[in-house]
């Protein structure tokens, strides 16, 4: 497997759980906006057998649970043989994806506990195309969220990442629709967007976080609503927080 990086323990990645991080290498979305820019490069990382990787994670007493992120994940050819090896360790496995293959994602959820699926904007081909610097095919995002709506035994979460420039609350509205049409019953997480180095300082004047108030004012319309899926914010103010608890943050206590 190519592996980009390894955090060996992160309190962020998956709630409530320490975990392993694995960052894989590749991706088939070009977003600008990629805090992980440099794993779309093939010619970083390394090859990795999946006995080295499970020999690391079995060492590691520190964490409960593995992240598999990347990149895209579910590229990597070995990816359902790491699963299977993850499971028989008694890991919680969780795997980013941003959902464009539906046929791997049925064939590692036997073996994952959570899924995490970057759903880039609104369902609207021309935005997506815009946000991810390709054709995107809606389709097979659609399949893999029906899917995975289905397994109750995983937890399911959906995020997007809200970037000013890309993304106003008309488009957040669309996703509400899009995903209470599906059916969709797990957790969608509004996601503050955050500079990284990663990003490229090319885009650092381009693309611009969202301040924690603009957010709760995104979400604050939908409080009150009856939707089938939890919405939570996610941001450098609250950390991971359900909307229903958004009013208990005083912004004079976190500075």
């Amino acid at each position: 497997m190519k592996i980009g990086g390894i955090i060996d323990i992160s309190t962020k990645d998956i709630p409530h759980k320490s975990a392993m991080v694995i960052f894989t290498v590749g991706c088939n979305f070009k977003c600008d906006f990629c805090h992980n820019k440099y794993l779309l490069q093939l010619n970083v990382g390394r090859e990795y057998e999946i006995n080295e990787l499970i020999d690391m994670i079995t060492t590691n007493l520190l964490v409960t649970g593995v992240s598999i992120t990347g990149g895209e994940p579910t590229l990597q050819k070995d990816l359902l043989d790491l699963c299977k090896e993850i499971q028989k360790v008694g890991k919680y496995l969780s795997i980013d994806t941003n959902g464009s293959n539906p046929d791997i994602i049925r064939k590692i959820a036997p073996y994952v506990n959570r899924v995490a699926l970057d759903l880039k904007g609104p369902p609207d081909p021309e935005k997506l195309e815009t946000i991810a610097r390709i054709k995107v095919d809606l389709g097979r995002i659609k399949d893999t969220i029906e899917f995975l709506n289905s397994q109750m035994e995983i937890d399911f979460e959906i995020r997007t990442t809200y970037i000013a420039d890309l993304l106003n609350n008309h488009d957040i509205k669309n996703i509400m629709r899009f995903l209470t049409k599906m059916g969709f019953s797990g957790n969608f997480v509004l996601q503050q967007y955050l500079f990284s180095e990663g990003v490229g300082e090319e885009f650092k004047r381009i693309f611009s976080k969202p301040e924690h108030e603009e957010l709760v004012k995104i979400l604050s319309p939908f409080k009150d609503l009856k939707f089938p899926f939890k919405i939570y914010l996610r941001d450098d103010i609250v950390g991971y927080r359900i909307i229903d608890k958004l009013n208990d943050v005083r912004l004079e206590d976190t500075k």
